[in-house]
């Protein structure tokens, strides 16, 4: 995972699924956080299956911000199945959905069923 910025203005509530956003904003006064559970997925630090699922399904989500492995074709896709539903899930139910990527992004295709690119607002970032 790259360097992720995070503003000065946050909304009230956060419900992130990976570890390493949920430790950027731990210390955080001005906003509350609430880390899903699952299975956690060492290699990155997130935490998938049914349990993180139910949870999702259980929230309203004004905004899902989501990672890309692959861009292509109309298509986002990333490299894992479980976390794929999660992001599949997320979009499905959000308000607003941001789609965070690099340019190395662009012109791969990765294993887990694509979300479509339309609906996004799209923040590229440098590798």
């Amino acid at each position: 995972m790259g360097a992720l910025r995070i503003t000065d203005k946050l909304p009230s509530i956060y419900v992130t699924n990976s570890l390493s956003v949920f430790n950027l904003l731990e210390t955080r006064e001005d906003c509350d956080l609430c880390l899903v559970g699952g299975m956690y997925r060492r290699r990155t630090a997130a935490f998938v299956g049914p349990t993180a699922e139910d949870t999702l399904r259980a929230l309203g989500i004004d905004a899902a911000f989501i990672g890309a492995n692959g861009i292509l074709d109309g298509d986002v896709s990333t490299s894992n199945m479980d976390e794929g539903r999660i992001q599949q899930l997320a979009f499905s139910k959000a308000d607003t959905r941001y789609l965070i990527a690099d340019s190395s992004k662009i012109g791969r295709r990765y294993f887990c069923p694509p979300l479509p690119a339309q609906g996004y607002r799209f923040k590229m970032t440098r590798k």
